[in-house]
């Protein structure tokens, strides 16, 4: 099969998307954000939404602050996230 065929569509995997992604959640540092996950091996975490404030936004992870109580979430696990 021919590889150039897949290569004419965008690839959510690129990096140019995940530092589109990076850049837009550092725009927003010190915002209030909802984030939306799914932890599909748990049963108690499956679906989830964290609410506070974003502190910090890596390649991999977001860190967000809800009443002095931080949380570490991994993107891994990210389905989308509201910018309140």
């Amino acid at each position: 099969m021919n590889n150039t065929l897949y290569n004419n569509y965008p690839n959510p995997n690129n990096s140019y998307y995940h530092n589109y992604v990076d850049e837009y959640l550092k725009s927003n540092i010190g915002k209030k954000i909802e984030v939306h996950t799914s932890f599909s091996d748990s049963i108690e975490w499956r679906d989830s939404i964290f609410e506070g404030i974003l502190e910090s936004a890596g390649k991999d992870y977001i860190v967000i602050n809800n009443n002095n109580k931080k949380y570490i979430i991994w993107s891994i696990y990210l389905d989308y996230i509201i910018v309140l």
